[in-house]
C-alpha cells in the first residue's frame, strides 16, 4: 500500500459521518462559482464536500469503474439508461452515507473547514445538470441549488480556457430537443454553420442550461431546488446567503460572508489579476468585466441567441 493509501485509509478512521440533515446539491456548469459557494456552505461544521463525484482523474475514474461499466463514464451525462440512472442514485446515496469516498473529498482535508464529525454532505457535480430535477424529485428530502452565471461572461471564461463546447451533444438531447423552438433549431444550425466562437459558447450555454431555464422561467422547479444566480451572490452576498440558509434549513453564519471577499482555495484557472480583484474586493470586476470587451455587434448576437431560445434572463 502507498504512504497515500495508508494514510487516507488511517484518515478514514478519523471521521464519523452520520447522515441526520439534508444534503445539498450545487449543480452547475464549470466556471460558474460553484467552487466558491461549496467552499462558504462548507463552513457548515455538520458538512462535508463530495466535490466533483464523477470527474476523471485518475483516482476518481477508478473509483466510479467500482460502481459503472467503462462505456458509462463520460464528460456529460444525457440520455443514459434507466438501469444507469439508478446506479448514478446509488452512488450519490453511498457517497451521501459515507460509504464509500470520492478522491475530491481529500482536497481541502488540511484546510480549517475540513469536519471530522458530519451530518450532510453538499454534493458540488458539473456532468448531471441534465438531470437535475430528476435527481432532486428522487432525493425529496434534500435540497438542489442551480447555480448560473450570465451567459457571455461564462463563455468568455470558458472560452479563454480552451474548453470545449457541448452545442451537438445537448441539441439531440430528447428532453431538450423536444421543448426547443423552431427558432431555436433554426439559431443553433447557423452558428454551427459560421457563427464565432463567442456565439458558439453562448448557444452551448444556452443548451446546457435549457432545462433549467425553462422550468424556472414558467416556475416549475420543483419544490427543493432553488435558483442561485452568480452574480446577486457576489454583489449582494449576506442577503443571498442568508436566503440560500434559510431554504436549505443551514444556520447562517458571519464566517460565510467572509469566504466571499477570499480567493477560492480551489481555484486552478483564474488569473493573478482575477485573484488580484478578489483580495481587493473588487465584486464589479469579477461580475462586468466581460462587458470591456463586448463589441456592440457581439452584444446584438448573443442576444438574438437568447431571443431565438425564448430566454429571458440576463436580458435588459
Amino acid at each position: 500500500m502507498s504512504v497515500k493509501s495508508l494514510t487516507k485509509s488511517l484518515a478514514k478512521h478519523l471521521h464519523h459521518h452520520k447522515k441526520s440533515e439534508p444534503d445539498v446539491y450545487i449543480l452547475s456548469l464549470p466556471r460558474t462559482g460553484s467552487t466558491l459557494l461549496a467552499e462558504v456552505l462548507n463552513t457548515d461544521s455538520r458538512s462535508k464536500t463530495a466535490s466533483e463525484s464523477f470527474a476523471l482523474n485518475k483516482d476518481n475514474t477508478r473509483l466510479l469503474r467500482k460502481y459503472f461499466d467503462k462505456d458509462f463514464i463520460a464528460e456529460r451525462y444525457v440520455d443514459i439508461s434507466e438501469a444507469h440512472f439508478q446506479l448514478m442514485l446509488q452512488y450519490f446515496i453511498l457517497l451521501s452515507e459515507g460509504k464509500t469516498w470520492n478522491s475530491y473529498y481529500w482536497s481541502d482535508f488540511f484546510t480549517p473547514n475540513h469536519h471530522l464529525n458530519t451530518r450532510r454532505t453538499i454534493f458540488k457535480t458539473h456532468r448531471v445538470t441534465y438531470y437535475f430535477d430528476d435527481l432532486l424529485r428522487n432525493f425529496k428530502d434534500d435540497f438542489g441549488l442551480y447555480l448560473i452565471r450570465h451567459p457571455v461572461s461564462h463563455s468568455l471564461s470558458r472560452l479563454n480556457l480552451g474548453l470545449s463546447t457541448y452545442i451537438d451533444l445537448y441539441a439531440e438531447a430528447k428532453k431538450i430537443k423536444v421543448m426547443l423552438p423552431p427558432g431555436a433549431k433554426a439559431k443553433i444550425a447557423q452558428v454551427n454553420a459560421g457563427g464565432s466562437d463567442l456565439e458558439k459558447f453562448v448557444v452551448s450555454w444556452c443548451l446546457e442550461n435549457y432545462i433549467f431555464i425553462k422550468k424556472y422561467q414558467e416556475d416549475e422547479l420543483p419544490p427543493n431546488v432553488f435558483s442561485v444566480f452568480y452574480e446577486d451572490l457576489v454583489l449582494n452576498p449576506e442577503q443571498t446567503l442568508k436566503d440560500i440558509c434559510h431554504k436549505i434549513k443551514m444556520e447562517y453564519k458571519d464566517k460565510m460572508l467572509s469566504i466571499i471577499d477570499l480567493p477560492s482555495s480551489g481555484i486552478v484557472h483564474s488569473t493573478e489579476e482575477t485573484e488580484k480583484q478578489i483580495a481587493a474586493g473588487n465584486k464589479n470586476y469579477l461580475v462586468n468585466r466581460w462587458k470591456e470587451s463586448l463589441t456592440s455587434l457581439a452584444e446584438e448576437q448573443v442576444e438574438d441567441i437568447l431571443t431565438s431560445f425564448g430566454i429571458k434572463i440576463y436580458l435588459d
